[in-house]
C-alpha cells in the first residue's frame, strides 16, 4: 500500500466537511483516506466529543452515552489485579449486569474503551498450520483462579484442563484442582467420552503427568498415560521443550478460557467447581460453539458434528480405569509403602525396587516387568500377608509367639501364666513385645521369686510393665535374702540370753 502524506490542506478539508455535517465515512470516501485517519485528526483538533467520538452538533453520540456511568465499573474490571478481564469480557459482564444486550454494540465498546485508554491490545502475528479432520488433538493446562476447595476448606489454585481439535476448533474443558498423573489421565478420559471419539494424535506439553523425560527425539512417557494411549489407540506426541507454540491452537485458548473463567467469577462470587464445570460446558456447545471462528469461518461445533465426529477413532468397549503408577524400594520390614498405606512384599525383593500399579480396588506389584505381589487396597494403614515373611519372623506376627509367651510362663508357676496371659489378652500384637520382656526378666531369677512377683503385681497393680516387674522382682529377692541373712539362736545359746531388766537391777 503507498503511503499517503496527510497535508494542512487535508485536515482543514477534513474539518470543513465535518462542520458541513458529513459522516467520517463520507469524508474518508471523498477524500481517499481511512476513516480512521479521518477520525484521528478530528480527535487532534478537538473537534470531537468528550468520549473520543467526534461529535457534530445535532448528532450526539447517545450510544456512547449509555456507557459513561459504567466507566469506573469498567476500569474496575478490566485493572483488578486478583481478576483482571479483557475488554470482550467486560462487555459481556456489562450486558449481563445492566441489561445492555442490543442497546450498545461490542465496535462501539471498544472505541469507548480506547478513547479512554483503559485497554490496548498489542498487534501479534502468528503461521498456522491446518491438518485433516479426527487427525490432532491438543491438550494444555491453564492457571485460571482461585476457588473455595469444600474438601480442604480453603481458597486454592483451579487450573483449567484444555482439549482443543484442531481441525474444527471445538473443545473441552475441564476445571480442576490438581496437575497429578491421575487427574491428568482421568481429564483425558472424560474428554474422549465428551467427544464420543478419539483423535489419532493428541500433542501435550512436557508437563510431568505425562512426560517422565523430555527428549527431542525419545520421550519418556508416564506409564499410565502411555497405558492411557495403548487403551484408546491414540498417540501422544509430546511438544519440543519451551516450544508453545507447537500446540498453538490451545496456547491461545488458555487465554480464552481463563476470561471465561473469571466472567463466570465476576457473574457468581460464590460459584463452586462443579458449576464452573457445568457452565463452561454449556458455553462450549450454546455460545462459543455456535459462533464462526475467525480462522475457519465455521462454527466450531456444527463443524465438529458434521465433519470430524463421524472421523474420529470409536471409544473402546470398555472403560479405562485411571490407575497411579509409582516406583517404591522393599524396606527392609518387607513393606513398601503408596499414597500412606504400607504393603508387604515377598522376602527375596527385600532392598529392591519395584513398580506400583494402584487402582480403585487393587494394589498390584511389578519387579521386571512380573507381577510378584497384589493386595486388595488397604482400608487402614497396612495390608499383611504373613505368606511374605521367613519362618522366623513369621512366628513374630501370628499366633505361634504369643502361645509360645504363654507355654514358657507357665513353666514358671500359674501366677506369671496368669499375668501374661492378662497383658495378651488386651492385644496379642501390641503387647507381644511387653509380655517378652516379662517373661525373660522371670527366667532371670529364681522361680519362687518370679512367682512371687508375679503374684505381688496381679494384686496390687491394674497395668504391669517390664520396668515395673523387674522392680517387683528386685524387692521380692532382697527380701527374701534379708530374711535369710538373720542367725537363729540355739536351745545352749538361749540359756545365756537376758532381759533389759536383768542389768538394770540394783542390790
Amino acid at each position: 500500500m503507498a503511503y499517503k502524506r496527510i497535508t494542512f490542506m487535508d485536515v482543514s478539508e477534513i474539518i470543513r466537511r465535518w462542520r458541513d455535517g458529513q459522516t467520517v465515512t463520507e469524508i474518508a470516501r471523498a477524500l481517499g483516506l481511512d476513516r480512521k485517519t479521518v477520525r484521528k485528526y478530528l480527535i487532534l483538533t478537538d473537534k470531537g466529543g468528550g468520549n473520543g467520538t467526534p461529535e457534530p452538533a445535532g448528532r450526539p453520540a447517545k450510544k456512547q452515552a449509555l456507557l459513561a456511568p459504567y466507566l469506573d465499573e469498567i476500569k474496575h474490571l478490566v485493572n483488578n489485579k486478583a481478576n483482571p478481564l479483557k475488554p470482550k469480557t467486560v462487555f459481556d459482564v456489562l450486558c449481563t449486569r445492566h441489561n445492555l444486550a442490543g442497546k450498545v454494540s461490542y465496535p462501539t465498546f471498544k472505541r469507548f474503551v480506547r478513547a479512554h485508554r483503559i485497554a490496548i491490545s498489542p498487534d501479534r502475528t502468528t503461521c498456522r498450520i491446518e491438518v485433516a479432520p479426527g487427525h490432532q488433538l491438543q491438550v494444555d493446562y491453564g492457571k485460571c483462579g482461585l476457588l473455595i476447595d469444600p474438601c480442604a476448606g480453603k481458597r486454592r489454585t483451579v487450573y483449567g484442563f484444555i482439549g482443543t481439535l484442531s481441525f474444527c476448533r471445538h473443545k473441552y474443558v475441564e476445571f480442576v484442582f490438581r496437575q497429578t498423573q491421575q487427574s491428568f489421565v482421568q481429564s483425558h478420559v472424560n474428554m474422549f467420552d465428551w467427544f464420543r471419539g478419539v483423535p489419532k494424535t493428541v500433542v501435550i506439553d512436557n508437563l510431568k503427568a505425562g512426560v517422565i523425560k523430555p527428549d527431542l527425539y525419545d520421550p519418556k512417557l508416564n506409564r499410565a498415560y502411555a497405558e492411557m494411549a495403548e487403551h484408546y489407540g491414540c498417540f501422544i506426541d509430546p511438544c519440543r521443550v519451551a516450544s508453545p507454540k507447537d500446540k498453538g491452537k490451545v496456547e491461545r485458548d488458555v487465554q480464552t478460557i481463563r476470561e471465561q473463567f473469571r466472567k463466570l467469577l465476576a457473574l457468581n462470587p460464590n460459584i463452586t467447581l462443579a458449576e464452573a464445570n457445568r457452565a463452561i460446558k454449556e458455553w462450549l456447545v450454546s455460545s462459543y460453539g455456535r459462533k464462526k471462528h475467525g480462522t475457519t469461518n465455521q462454527e466450531p461445533f456444527q463443524l465438529f458434528t458434521d465433519t470430524e465426529q463421524p472421523l474420529m477413532q470409536s471409544l473402546p468397549e470398555e472403560p479405562y480405569e485411571a490407575a497411579l503408577w509409582k516406583e517404591a524400594t522393599v524396606h527392609p520390614d518387607h513393606y513398601i509403602q503408596v499414597n500412606k498405606k504400607a504393603y508387604s512384599v515377598p522376602h527375596p525383593y527385600v532392598g529392591k525396587k519395584v513398580i506400583v500399579k494402584v487402582t480403585h480396588n487393587l494394589v498390584r506389584i511389578y519387579y521386571n516387568e512380573r507381577l510378584i505381589k497384589q493386595h486388595p487396597v488397604a482400608r487402614g494403614f497396612r495390608q499383611t500377608d504373613l505368606a511374605d515373611f521367613p519362618d522366623n519372623v513369621r512366628h513374630a506376627l501370628d499366633s505361634g509367639m504369643p502361645l509360645y509367651l504363654c507355654n514358657e510362663a507357665a513353666r514358671t508357676g500359674p501366677h506369671l501364666e496368669k499375668l501374661v496371659r492378662k497383658i495378651l489378652g488386651i492385644h496379642a500384637f501390641i503387647n507381644l513385645r511387653k509380655a517378652q520382656g516379662i517373661v525373660s526378666i522371670a527366667q532371670k531369677h529364681p522361680t519362687e521369686i518370679s512367682e512371687q512377683a508375679a503374684e505381688t503385681a496381679l494384686s496390687r497393680y491394674g497395668s504391669i510393665t517390664p520396668k515395673l516387674f523387674k522392680t517387683i522382682v528386685e524387692k521380692t529377692d532382697q527380701q527374701e535374702t534379708e530374711q535369710d541373712n538373720q542367725l537363729s539362736l540355739s536351745d545352749e545359746t538361749a540359756r545365756f540370753v537376758r532381759d533389759m531388766e536383768y542389768f538394770t537391777h540394783t542390790i
